[in-house]
């Protein structure tokens, strides 16, 4: 009963601590770009003339509520007008972000420059400048979620040539594209050979992965085993984990984060000679509880996220010899991750019954 009772305190202790904050965006990143975070599905939508619509959503449901999007860029056209003696130059690499702010209120912020190297094409004895990078204009707008006080940012972003081709596109093909996304987003979906996958009716419209999600997480449970190398005092502790964990993200503010709960059996092995003298194996067994925070790490499906605070708790609930004390608890607080998380360092600090008995140690994590 006191083991359980020292290991309740630990963990509402544990789960009450903050962790660092992020730095905060300047006024001008507020304003024309939206963070990483709030993004949970990219599209790739293929124009002609080499160009590209990219379409950054929340939540899927959000398409259907932007609005006709040949239409926006036809306004957003007339808003360019005033700056077309700016757009004259052909070489120029020209970046505009359009923010579109309720009711009518909006935003535009221009960047131009010229690559540090020139290009040139030759072509049957004629030369001429030759500009390899596209225009990028982005789109931002916001849309109210049905039935609460919240709104949800999008981005639609489109990759030209020249800034001229914009028109061209406005002639209703943009919206039978969005509307092509919105019906077959859950239909079949294919590879190609550079691993991007296209949706098979309609294969102009393209993502990452299945569905196009971006963070790397939707909520999920998995079940998943380590080996692990530890030192325990003077003793060289090999063992071996299984359990489970759910990974849930959620959206605070400007930035989107990824929770990790884990439960898992831990038995740990010591090695000495009984009364006989004969060579036998101590299994001692734990209990480990596993809490982390981090920010949601991008372009990776169901990989472990990038956790900012991981904290452990494990409980001794099988003793053999003499090696552990009864009552003993480990804490760790902290990991180190390599190779994308599948190898952890993680220093930690045995105690038994009331923090008697206190010694650290570091266990060597490699998870399959």
């Amino acid at each position: 009963m006191k083991g359980k009772m020292y290991l309740l305190m630990l963990l509402t202790g544990i789960t009450g601590m903050l962790h660092a904050q992020e730095r905060p965006a300047s006024n001008e990143d507020r304003i024309f770009d939206v963070p990483q975070q709030e993004i949970n599905k990219r599209f790739l939508i293929s124009l002609d003339k080499g160009g590209k619509m990219q379409v950054e959503l929340v939540d899927m449901k959000d398409l259907a509520r932007i609005g006709n999007i040949d239409s926006l860029l036809r306004i957003f056209l007339k808003d360019l007008a005033p700056l077309k003696d700016s757009l004259t130059d052909e070489l120029s690499v020209k970046r505009i972000d359009y923010v579109m702010e309720p009711p009518v209120a909006k935003k535009i912020r221009f960047r131009q420059f010229r690559p540090a190297a020139t290009s040139y094409l030759v072509q049957q004895g004629d030369i001429a400048a030759l500009k390899l990078e596209q225009d990028t204009v982005h789109f931002i707008g916001m849309v109210p979620v049905p039935g609460k006080k919240e709104v949800h940012r999008f981005r639609i972003s489109f990759f030209v040539n020249q800034l001229q081709d914009l028109s061209v596109y406005a002639d209703g093909r943009l919206q039978a594209k969005l509307v092509s996304l919105r019906d077959n987003v859950h239909s079949d979906w294919v590879k190609d050979d550079k691993g991007m996958m296209h949706i098979r009716k309609d294969y102009m419209i393209s993502a990452r992965v299945t569905g196009g999600g971006v963070n790397g997480h939707g909520d999920y449970l998995s079940f998943n085993g380590a080996v692990n190398i530890q030192n325990y005092k003077n003793y060289f502790v090999p063992s071996f984990t299984l359990g489970a964990t759910a990974v849930v993200g959620t959206t605070l503010g400007s930035g989107r984060r990824v929770h990790e709960f884990g439960a898992y059996w831990e038995p740990n092995f010591f090695f000495g000679k009984d009364a006989a003298g004969k060579l036998k194996t101590y299994r001692n067994d734990f209990i480990t509880l596993v809490y982390g925070v981090g920010p949601a790490k991008r372009d990776q499906e169901k990989k472990e996220p990038y956790l900012q605070f991981v904290t452990s708790v494990s409980y001794l609930i099988h003793r053999s010899g003499d090696y552990i004390e009864k009552n003993t608890f480990r804490v760790g607080i902290g990991r180190m991750s390599l190779f994308e998380g599948k190898t952890k360092i993680e220093p930690v600090i045995y105690f038994h019954d009331a923090f008697k008995g206190v010694t650290p140690g570091i266990r060597l994590i490699q998870s399959f």
